[in-house]
C-alpha cells in the first residue's frame, strides 16, 4: 500500500520502499553528478545544494521508517549517498563510501534520520499532551541530537573498511570538521587512473608520489613547507595540519 509517498506492507520493514526509492536516488545522484565535473564546473556551495536535493529525496518520511533500517536497507542508501559525495569533493570513483561522505561532511544519512527521528518523536510528544513545542525547544533537541550524531559516526569511524588516512586525519576534529564551510599525485595516477608508467614523483624524483609525501618530504616543495612549519610547527602529520587548519583562520 502506498500512502503520502511511502510504501507500505504487512510487517512494517519498508523493503518495497526502499526497493523502489534507491533506484530513484541513484538516477538523481547520476543526474546531478553529470553536471558536477572533477574540473571546473560549479564551486562548493553549488555542490553541497545538489547533495541536499539527493539527501531530502532520500530522508523523506525518515521518522516512520528509520526504526526499520536493516543492513541491506542502509546499503541501499549508502550507494546513492556515495556517488553525489563524490561528486561534491570533486573526487573519482574510486573513492570509498567512509572517504567520500567524511570530505564531504555528510554524515551517514542513516544517522541523519535518527536525528530527524529524534525531533519528531519530541514534537510529536508535546502535541499529544496538548503543547505546542517553542522554536527554541526544537532547536535544542535538534542540536542535541546532532552531537549524538556525530558521537555515532566518530565510533563507526574507529575501525574503517577503507580510506584510513583520511580517517585517522579528520576522526579526532570531527565535530569541527562538520561545521567549516581537493591535485593528483603519481602513486594514483599510476595506479588507479593509468596514466602514468611509474607512480614516482615528477618533482624530485621520489620513488612514490603521495599527497604525504608531497606534504613532509617532497624538495621542491621545501620553501612551502618552511612556511608551513612556521605557522602550525614541526608536526606535519595529516591529522595535525587538519587540526591547524580548523582551529586558526590562518591556516
Amino acid at each position: 500500500m502506498r500512502y503520502l509517498g511511502l510504501t507500505l506492507d504487512g510487517r512494517w520493514s519498508f523493503g518495497p520502499q526502499f526497493a523502489k526509492l534507491a533506484p530513484r536516488l541513484e538516477s538523481a545522484a547520476a543526474a546531478l553528478g553529470r553536471l558536477l565535473p572533477n574540473v571546473g564546473g560549479p564551486d562548493s556551495l553549488c555542490r553541497r545544494l545538489y547533495v541536499g536535493i539527493v539527501r531530502s529525496m532520500a530522508l523523506y518520511g525518515a521518522p516512520i521508517w528509520c526504526d526499520a533500517l536493516t543492513t541491506k536497507n542502509k546499503t541501499l542508501l549508502r550507494r546513492p549517498q556515495r556517488v553525489i559525495a563524490v561528486r561534491a569533493i570533486r573526487g573519482y570513483r574510486t573513492v570509498s563510501w567512509t572517504a567520500a561522505t567524511l570530505l564531504a561532511s555528510d554524515p551517514p544519512w542513516e544517522l541523519q534520520a535518527e536525528v530527524l527521528a529524534e525531533v519528531y518523536r519530541f514534537r510529536s510528544s508535546l502535541r499529544a499532551r496538548g503543547q505546542v513545542p517553542s522554536a527554541d525547544q526544537t532547536a535544542r533537541v535538534r542540536a542535541q541530537a546532532q552531537r549524538a550524531l556525530i558521537h555515532w559516526w566518530k565510533e563507526d569511524l574507529e575501525s574503517p573498511a577503507a580510506g584510513p588516512e583520511t580517517v585517522d586525519a579528520i576522526r579526532p576534529h570531527l565535530r569541527h570538521w562538520v561545521r567549516r564551510r581537493h591535485g593528483c599525485f603519481g602513486k594514483y595516477l599510476h595506479q588507479i587512473a593509468r596514466r602514468e608508467v611509474t607512480p614516482a614523483c615528477h618533482e624530485c624524483g621520489a620513488p612514490i608520489d603521495t599527497a604525504r609525501h608531497t606534504l613532509e618530504e617532497c624538495a621542491a616543495w621545501g620553501p612551502q613547507r618552511h612556511a608551513l612549519v612556521a605557522v602550525i610547527g614541526g608536526d606535519l602529520s595529516l591529522s595535525s595540519v587538519v587540526r591547524c587548519m580548523l582551529g586558526s583562520e590562518r591556516c
